[in-house]
């Protein structure tokens, strides 16, 4: 993506040069002209258009993801840690120090733990959902004062040009 954005930067630069001279060698003819300061605010522009659509459509749904099979695991997980100890519950008559007692302790901590980890997946999912709304409105915001630079660049050329 790189490559192809530096070489249509350089294309409208060389585009550029030649447009000036044609401007300059014959004033009735009207082309597009280009100042650094438009180029600039042109490449501002794509770039808070490419951050933008990087952080929607790439960002977000990939952590979604990754949360998604965080809270799969964990749930799956707790299945697995609710059913060992339920097949325990027979055994724990025998004894207070026997290692049926000692095992089934260890998966109730086990099981507590993940349950805690599932709760905290789930706290971010929702923080997720609030922070991506706000994230998503942050670049919007610079979106369109990239594309606000672009326009007063291309009207303060125009004036330039007029005098």
């Amino acid at each position: 993506m790189r490559p192809l954005l530096l070489m249509s930067c350089l294309l409208s630069i060389v585009c550029t040069l030649f447009t000036v001279e044609a401007y300059a060698a014959e004033p009735g003819v009207t082309g597009q002209i280009v100042s650094l300061e438009l180029i600039d605010a042109h490449r501002e522009y794509q770039a808070a258009k490419l951050q933008l659509r990087e952080y929607r459509f790439v960002a977000i749904p990939q952590r979604r993801r990754q949360l998604d099979q965080q809270s799969k695991y964990a749930a799956a997980e707790i299945a697995v840690l609710r059913r060992r100890l339920r097949d325990y519950q027979p055994f724990l008559r025998v004894g207070d120090y026997s290692p049926v007692r000692t095992a089934a302790e260890s998966n109730r901590l086990a099981l507590l733990e993940t349950e805690q980890r599932l709760q905290q997946i789930k706290d971010e999912k929702l923080a997720l959902l609030r922070r991506s709304r706000q994230q998503s409105q942050l670049y919007q915001l610079d979106l369109l004062r990239a594309a606000t630079r672009m326009a007063l660049a291309k009207q303060a050329l125009i004036q330039s040009l007029d005098k």
